[in-house]
């Protein structure tokens, strides 16, 4: 039987297809420390996921690599999309298995462990905190906590930043596409946008 797959998740997966939007994105969310350290003149999609079977209702991702601007070896960077409606407080897991899972594969597919940088693309109306897999853990002595996975993820929530600061992105079909995600599920602010969104949007290829 054929899975069903989202709306938003096929939308993002169209829109990210194309390479110079990906790499607008990619600049907009990942803090610049990072930027720093990655050649994105080498950027390119990856045919693969890393999303396993058990984590297949909780999210999708689109993966890509790029190499380090110091040339040794290269890092991959995973947007991961939720399909779930509702805040997962157990969502730091699912992140670590699917980190681990990319790990695994790539082993599996005979190639030499590299980096994997998640990005997680959240735009629900519900208030979600950034949280790390320590935080499930309360009241946790220090000496325990070295058994916690420490592995950190970025949380790109478009409830968390204004439309100002969205329209003023450079590639302004981007600054569109996020726009619509974030008001998706708030029909009458997005009826109010609408023509914002259609003004951003016509600076693009119109098959976009």
């Amino acid at each position: 039987m054929k899975k069903h797959t989202p709306n938003h998740d096929t939308f993002i997966r169209a829109i990210m297809g194309n390479q110079q939007i990906a790499l607008d994105y990619f600049r907009a969310c990942i803090p610049q420390h990072i930027l720093d350290l990655l050649d994105f003149s080498t950027l390119r999609q990856l045919p693969d996921t890393y999303v396993s079977k058990d984590l297949q209702k909780s999210m999708s991702d689109i993966v890509y690599a790029c190499q380090k601007v110091d040339g040794k070896g290269e890092v991959k960077i995973s947007l991961l999309v939720e399909h779930k409606s509702y805040v997962d407080p157990y969502t730091p897991i699912q992140i670590g298995s699917y980190i681990f899972s990319g790990l695994l594969k790539q082993i599996g597919d005979g190639e030499s462990p590299s980096l994997i940088i998640p990005i997680l693309l959240y735009h629900g109306k519900v208030r979600w905190e950034y949280k790390t897999l320590v935080d499930l853990f309360e009241d946790m002595e220090p000496a325990l906590q070295e058994f916690v996975p420490d592995y950190q993820y970025i949380f790109h929530n478009l409830g968390q930043i204004s439309d100002d600061e969205t329209q003023s992105l450079h590639n302004k079909f981007l600054a569109a596409s996020l726009l619509a995600m974030k008001y998706s599920a708030l029909k009458d602010a997005l009826g109010a946008l609408i023509p914002t969104i259609l003004t951003l949007a016509d600076e693009m290829d119109k098959n976009l």
